[in-house]
């Protein structure tokens, strides 16, 4: 497949595997756009990428937190690019015990873990559907499988993207 101009996007592209992820794909003369929070060098690895590898790298620093910003990234993608893989990784965990958790503490752990996977997938698969071949990988956890004290929440949403994955493949 020629994919010159299609692109991949990873969401958590700033750090860990996220960056793990657009540096395997940069070597693999795959063009990336980087999503992550503001402030985490995303213009510079961009920069690195496009230099080292030869290959076009655009970034979009947001909350993935935010429904808006969610729905305003998707907006931005699917009007200037062609998807051809879509690697979910954006995530977030903490150790808190649940009864000392916020309701914003909770809540953000969802929104970006189970919310924003979800939408991001839903709002790029037309896009993704009219490429040759297109991959989509939702990164979870083996805490997916385990419920885990103290990690109450971070567990049960991966445990959503396991599930999610795997119904999203049957169809």
């Amino acid at each position: 497949m020629d994919t010159k101009e299609s692109y991949a996007v990873v969401t958590g592209a700033s750090q860990g595997l996220g960056k793990a992820f657009v540096e395997h794909l940069a070597r693999k003369k795959i063009n990336v756009i980087l999503i992550s929070l503001p402030d985490q060098n995303l213009k510079e690895l961009s920069s690195e990428l496009e230099r080292l590898y030869e290959i076009k790298a655009h970034y979009y620093e947001t909350d993935l937190s935010v429904h808006e910003n969610v729905m305003k990234l998707t907006k931005w993608l699917n009007s200037s690019f062609e998807i051809h893989i879509l690697i979910n990784n954006a995530g977030l965990g903490g150790t808190k015990k649940f009864t000392e958790a916020s309701s914003d503490y909770i809540n953000t752990i969802l929104q970006v873990n189970v919310a924003a996977t979800s939408l991001i997938t839903h709002q790029l698969l037309p896009n993704l559907l009219r490429q040759p071949k297109a991959y989509i990988l939702n990164v979870s956890s083996m805490a997916a499988f385990s419920p885990i004290g103290f990690k109450t929440v971070y567990p049960a949403s991966k445990s959503f993207i396991h599930s999610f994955s795997r119904g999203l493949h049957e169809e």
